[in-house]
């Protein structure tokens, strides 16, 4: 092998590790991320419902999804929504892990097509830890349009389930929709 083969081999071995590297950088979770609610928020007690003029929200529940009641509601939801092609998403929990699901009523108070993600959901935990969704389910006429076309119809209104992966040991202490301006923020008490 000649200088310019070696040198070529070097750099190309150099890269690849350059590569791995920053993988298992990127794809690393990172360790405690919290959320600090802006001074501005909307503020809203469980049942109470909060708006920023364009979207509502009302927390209607914050429960485990080992819950029997909330494991049948979302059998219900997530088998139609997989039926219909969209991905399944199972109740185990990873080790150490546990799935809370948030029901919360969505409703465009704009009259207008409004843009919705419900991964802007955010569950914040008593230690300040935050808690980006995981996933969501609903009804068949809100999983067509606000989850798989992330927009809300004018007349758009209808009970969003959506999931956090937690650690066993946290506990919810709000929910916040980062979707919204100013955010909304809703109280789990």
């Amino acid at each position: 092998m000649n200088a310019k083969q070696g040198a070529a081999l070097a750099l190309v071995v150099f890269l690849v590790v350059v590569v791995l590297a920053a993988g298992a950088f990127l794809s690393a979770p990172p360790a405690n991320v919290t959320y600090t609610v802006p001074a501005s928020a909307e503020r809203a007690s469980l049942g109470e419902t909060a708006s920023d003029g364009t979207i509502a929200l009302r927390l209607n529940s914050i429960s485990d999804a080992a819950n029997p009641a909330t494991a049948s509601v979302w059998a219900e939801f997530n088998s139609r929504d997989y039926a219909d092609g969209v991905y399944y998403f199972s109740l185990t929990p990873p080790p150490a892990s546990r799935y809370l699901v948030a029901n919360v009523t969505v409703t465009n108070v704009n009259h207008t097509e409004i843009p919705f993600d419900y991964g802007d959901f955010v569950l914040i935990a008593h230690d300040g830890t935050a808690y980006y969704a995981n996933y969501a389910v609903c009804n068949a006429g809100c999983s067509a349009q606000a989850l798989a076309g992330s927009a809300l119809n004018a007349t758009f209104a209808s009970d969003v389930y959506v999931l956090f992966s937690v650690p066993s040991a946290a506990q919810p202490m709000q929910i916040a929709y980062t979707g919204a301006t100013p955010p909304i923020v809703m109280s789990s008490t």
